[in-house]
């Protein structure tokens, strides 16, 4: 690996910000939760809102482009053929875009809106009006919002990378904007430094997520002691050590053939929820729980509650959400561009927002709908299991409910390493791929780029999980995350601009 080619900015900015701040949780704990906390609180209250309008934007913008005559451009010219098949590309989208998420929040998100509904709402805990409530703003955090951002920046990058010939970077998508300027005034590095910055928080935000289901999943099944740390030191190293085996093994091998596995594992999981659990219930919660998601789409989206009693909860929830999502956003965005060679804008949205988004709506339905029922019906509790012992055990709950669960609390747990290693690999691919100049769309980083950023990231997951939680977790994403607004709008504009300029 020759210096000349390592993207040194893109490497050493984010690397000294995250060692500095893994440095910090080490020495002062209290301190590095304190600050954050305040930070986070600060960008949601000021900013949320422009946050929750760029969301409403960006699915504008999708809706845009299935409808508009620009949908039918081939990406890579009108004789590029498509690299993947489409069960290939579907399963890549699918599981690089949730990670760990559904599976720790499938259940816990409807049980616990229905029973702490947004206080301003004034909504009565448990009641049918915040049950329905629960389900469509776990829909809006889950399906068609998420998957937005990830296909809106996608779009933008693989035109320009595609279409215009440009580097396979994420400040390609400025092009539309800027033209050849991006390359002046070190643009082009500050974005790079930027979205690498954004995905590093991201993706170790997710990893937090899973150590916790897992930790908590290997006291209830294997009997190790709850929420101890030796026990998530391991877990968090052996999912390290598949990860980058998987990574350095490169798209074709390693990744396409876990997605393939994954995808079908979340299938086998959903079905059978549907089949074992209350299917007549599951779907009738769907049926009303999508009609209100549709009908309150645009009230949702901007819920920012300026009241006394709001407890800054669509700070917590809502915006929270988006700015996770928008860490991952642009190279997300860039991942699914290398995906989608030789397929049209229009069969782009089609894999990676509507396909996606649907069996998202069927997921949480079916783990939603089985929690909600036996909550209600059930005589099981799951409120009162997530008050006592966490989302993570509640997830875990969830599958009591169903038969052989001696059998599917260990395959759910596989899942979610698997899903989290899926994700990883995918972004600490991409991730190293930003870190060497010049690089193109065909290309494999170097494999020390990978381990390095791949250890990074285990770090900095580590560190923020073990001092706060969830509420680190959180707070890792936002900060990271908040910043990609900008460069989304930006991104945008500049592509509308160029499509009504070039008579598209």
């Amino acid at each position: 690996m020759e210096k000349k080619k390592i993207y040194w900015g893109v490497l050493l900015v984010p690397s000294i910000i995250f060692i500095t701040v893994i440095i910090i949780g080490i020495i002062d704990e209290e301190t590095l939760v304190t600050r954050s906390t305040m930070l986070f609180e600060s960008l949601m209250w000021n900013f949320g809102w422009l946050v929750s309008l760029t969301m409403l934007i960006f699915v504008a913008f999708v809706l845009v482009i299935i409808f508009h005559p620009i949908g039918k451009t081939r990406l890579g010219g009108n004789r590029a053929k498509p690299t993947l098949t489409y069960y290939q590309w579907f399963a890549l989208t699918l599981i690089s875009g949730i990670g760990t998420g559904i599976v720790f929040w499938g259940a816990v998100e409807p049980i616990l809106f229905a029973m702490e509904p947004a206080p301003s709402l004034n909504l009565e805990p448990g009641s049918n009006e915040a049950v329905i409530w629960a389900m469509r703003t776990t829909f809006m955090h889950w399906t068609f919002i998420p998957y937005a951002i990830y296909v809106t920046f996608g779009i933008i990058m693989a035109y320009a990378i595609h279409n215009m010939k440009k580097p396979f970077n994420v400040s390609s998508g400025l092009v539309p904007l800027m033209g050849d300027n991006v390359n002046k005034y070190k643009i082009g590095s500050i974005v790079d430094i930027l979205v690498v910055f954004a995905l590093v928080g991201g993706v170790a935000a997710s990893f937090g997520f899973g150590l916790l289901q897992l930790t908590q999943g290997a006291s209830i099944i294997f009997g190790t002691p709850e929420n101890s740390t030796a026990v998530m030191l391991v877990i968090a190293a052996v999912i390290v050590t598949t990860y980058l085996i998987s990574s350095i093994s490169g798209l074709r091998k390693g990744i396409m053939w876990l997605s393939r596995k994954n995808a079908g594992l979340f299938f086998i999981i959903m079905i059978f929820f549907i089949i074992f659990g209350p299917t007549a219930y599951i779907f009738n919660l769907f049926t009303q729980s999508f009609g209100s998601f549709l009908g309150n789409f645009v009230e949702g989206m901007t819920f920012t509650a300026p009241f006394p009693d709001s407890e800054l909860w669509p700070q917590w929830w809502d915006m929270f959400w988006w700015v996770a999502w928008l860490a991952y956003g642009p190279l997300m965005g860039l991942f699914f561009a290398k995906l989608c060679y030789g397929r049209t804008l229009r069969g782009f949205v089609v894999v990676n927002w509507i396909l996606p988004s649907a069996f998202g709506l069927v997921w949480f339905s079916a783990f939603g709908g089985t929690a909600l029922y036996n909550q209600f019906f059930g005589g099981i509790d799951y409120y009162a299991i997530f008050l006592e012992h966490g989302a993570e055990a509640m997830t875990i709950a969830t599958f009591e409910a169903t038969p052989f669960t001696a059998i599917t609390q260990p395959i759910m747990l596989g899942v979610v390493a698997l899903s989290f290693v899926t994700l990883a690999d995918s972004m600490v691919s991409t991730i190293a791929s930003m870190t060497v100049k010049n690089a193109q769309e065909s290309d494999e980083p170097p494999i020390p780029l990978k381990i390095f950023w791949g250890v990074l990231i285990a770090a900095t997951a580590l560190i923020f999980t073990l001092a706060a939680g969830l509420d680190g977790i959180r707070m890792v994403t936002t900060i990271a995350g908040f910043p990609v607004v900008f460069l989304g709008l930006a991104m945008v504009y500049g592509f509308v601009k160029h499509i009504i300029k070039q008579g598209i």
